[in-house]
């Protein structure tokens, strides 16, 4: 009865059935199943499957390691909404939070064009940082500056051991950094109220200077973030057992001996990204073609340039977080590495990435489908960060695995005559 009444008032049987019958099942289902065997062939057919497998148990074992990069990367959507919505004006109701939008499909080629440079810089970071530190960079600026549990001094403790005297110049300009850092959210979200009383202009050039000065310690943060998560899976491989505590101590002070790397992945960014969009805000009244394009190669050139050359050295920050090694020592042994084990790190790189740019495909495609800032939009989102998240720590546990079961190939001594 309930059947014939619905048939009725809305559709007619006859078109109810041929709409259901008209969907073409069969190929849907052949290109789903192909796809999924195809994807456990790449898998269990992969040189580096077992270091999949043994990521995956690493952060089983902890899964602090994806829940703080989905703590990070939800505080960072989070404030992107709220920062969108000042900018706009827009004000939720709740009417507005009950209503949920149907879905539209839309264009799967045009969503592909944007997901891969997402993914690509994801499979990038998992040789710089996994992890998007801003907003709550502040907040470790804060204690940063406030000298936390004396974190401040045991840092400049072992950067004088290992610096030198370049420790002088590398810690004011820290503490600068850290002072931008825990401004920026500040300036960021009463920037209209602060229009009031000064000029667009002036208020944009100083936004400019706060956030590439801001950018080195949200690097930096997320730099020793990354140190903390590779000793985790260190920690486990080795099968030792260390309180979190005591591996973020350690963490702090290894990020030290990474300090000239950083330097060389900060020097890149300002000359190839900020540089250019410091001169271009400069003139952004007289030259507005001219900003546009600086905006336009940063986003085809220089973000994409960049994370290639840190897949193409993707060894050299692992081996100085858990080795004592000179820069110059990390590079020729990454050389000798990538020489060895040429296989395993492509079939690492070709399986990690495919799955990075499918999630970042995947996630476009749900999210772009619902009105931007509706519900559905705002959930798929946050569900689409804890699943980057949770994959940017199992892959980066699994590079360390891959890397520690890598017997480290050494020059043979000269033979003396």
């Amino acid at each position: 009865m309930v059947r014939e009444i619905l048939c009725t008032d809305f559709l007619p049987v006859n078109i109810a059935h041929a709409d259901v019958g008209s969907i073409p099942w069969q190929p849907i289902v052949i290109l789903i199943a192909a796809v999924v065997t195809s994807y456990l062939v790449l898998i269990f057919a992969n040189p580096a499957a077992q270091f999949f497998r043994d990521g995956f148990r690493c952060v089983h074992r902890h899964p602090r390691m994806w829940i703080w990069l989905s703590g990070l990367g939800l505080a960072y959507t989070i404030f992107r909404v709220l920062e969108d919505l000042n900018f706009s004006g827009m004000r939720y109701s709740l009417t507005g939070m009950l209503y949920w939008p149907g879905f539209k499909p839309i264009a799967w080629q045009d969503s592909a064009g944007r997901a891969w440079l997402p993914g690509l810089e994801l499979l990038s970071g998992l040789f710089n940082q996994a992890v998007v530190t801003y907003p709550v960079s502040a907040i470790a600026a804060l204690l940063f500056l406030l000298n936390w549990r004396g974190y401040q001094m045991q840092f400049v403790r072992a950067a004088k051991r290992r610096m030198g005297k370049w420790w002088m110049a590398v810690y004011p300009g820290l503490l600068v950094c850290a002072f931008a850092a825990l401004c920026k959210p500040v300036f960021s979200l009463s920037i209209y109220w602060l229009n009031k009383y000064f000029d667009g202009i002036l208020l944009l050039h100083a936004g400019a200077m706060i956030d590439w000065l801001s950018f080195q310690f949200e690097y930096l943060f997320g730099y020793l973030i990354q140190i903390y998560l590779v000793l985790f899976a260190f920690v486990w491989i080795r099968g030792l057992s260390s309180e979190p505590e005591r591996i973020f101590e350690f963490a702090l002070k290894r990020a030290v001996y990474g300090a000239k790397w950083a330097g060389v992945i900060l020097l890149s960014t300002l000359l190839l990204i900020h540089l250019p969009l410091l001169i271009s805000y400069l003139w952004i009244m007289q030259q507005i073609d001219y900003t546009n394009a600086v905006v336009q190669y940063v986003d085809q050139t220089a973000r994409p340039l960049i994370a290639v050359a840190l897949i193409l050295f993707c060894s050299i920050q692992v081996t100085l977080i858990l080795h004592n090694k000179t820069l110059r020592d990390a590079v020729q042994d990454h050389a000798r590495f990538a020489r060895h084990f040429w296989l395993r790190i492509i079939s690492f790189l070709l399986l990690a990435g495919l799955q990075l740019f499918a999630m970042s495909w995947l996630t476009d495609v749900v999210t772009g489908g619902f009105p931007k800032y509706s519900v559905p939009n705002l959930l798929c989102a946050a569900l689409g960060t804890v699943a980057r998240a949770f994959l940017a720590a199992w892959f980066l546990s699994t590079w360390v695995c891959l890397y520690r079961a890598s017997p480290q190939p050494r020059l043979r001594a000269p033979v003396s005559s």
